[in-house]
């Protein structure tokens, strides 16, 4: 029975905190109509400046990490931009240099739309990456993919084909094997003088070889370079020889 003691001594040690204070508290019954609660708004409005230090400073050093953080983070995000931006334009100038050897950095500008210096920038990333080769051929520096895939014969043959005279000339030559240099100028209404610079050029080259006949000089197509004519030209390109005039 002695827990029976211990539970009643425990009961009368809380029981007595209700009658510490003189007066006591006073128990009344709920009443709807009595306001036991100020619900009515806040005590009082402050001022961010007026709260606790601790609260201030949490609040800044959490602003001031952040900031720090987007500072970190937006040069990576307009870095990462800026790549794709660049490898998009590096992917579209390999293609075009895959599917044009012998271009130029002028064509290439021209033709993809990109200012000669980014061009040059690109072309400089690819020649480093070894995509790429720059060939120097006369006054022209041109380009082909870096796989071995063209020798060079095909390279000089691709590099003259993307002048359309040079074009024209070659057709006419693989063509019409034995034209001669005067049948040349009247077919394509040239000069003299014209037609025999390029001639000279594709004889350089080992593209075209002659054959003297009297005071005339007969033109054929050099085997070698047969098959890269024939791949490299457009597929039109020696029917229309038969039609095209071609004025200075």
């Amino acid at each position: 029975m002695r827990w029976i003691g211990y539970l009643l001594f425990v009961l009368f040690i809380f029981s007595m905190a209700a009658h510490a204070e003189k007066g006591g508290y006073i128990i009344e019954p709920y009443s709807p109509q009595k306001e036991l609660i100020d619900t009515s708004g806040a005590d009082a409005t402050i001022s961010f400046w007026e709260l606790p230090l601790w609260i201030i400073l949490a609040y800044i050093s959490g602003v001031f990490l952040a900031v720090l953080g987007l500072f970190k983070i937006i040069p990576v995000v307009l870095g990462r931009i800026k790549d794709l931006l660049e490898n998009q334009s590096r992917q579209g100038i390999f293609k075009y240099v895959l599917n044009n050897p012998g271009c130029t950095i002028a064509e290439i500008s021209e033709q993809q739309k990109i200012n000669r210096g980014s061009v040059k920038y690109h072309i400089t990333k690819l020649e480093f990456a070894g995509k790429i080769i720059l060939t120097k051929m006369g006054k022209f520096l041109r380009l082909f993919q870096n796989s071995g895939a063209l020798n060079d014969n095909e390279q000089v043959v691709a590099a003259h084909l993307k002048n359309e005279t040079s074009r024209l000339l070659l057709g006419a030559v693989l063509e019409n094997p034995g034209i001669t240099n005067q049948e040349l100028a009247e077919k394509f209404h040239l000069a003299k003088s014209t037609v025999h610079w390029h001639i000279q050029q594709f004889c350089k080259g080992n593209i075209i070889i002659f054959k003297q006949e009297g005071k005339y000089r007969q033109y054929f197509v050099n085997a070698d370079a047969e098959m890269a004519l024939l791949r490299f030209m457009p597929v039109n390109q020696i029917s229309m020889n038969n039609c095209c005039v071609l004025h200075k």
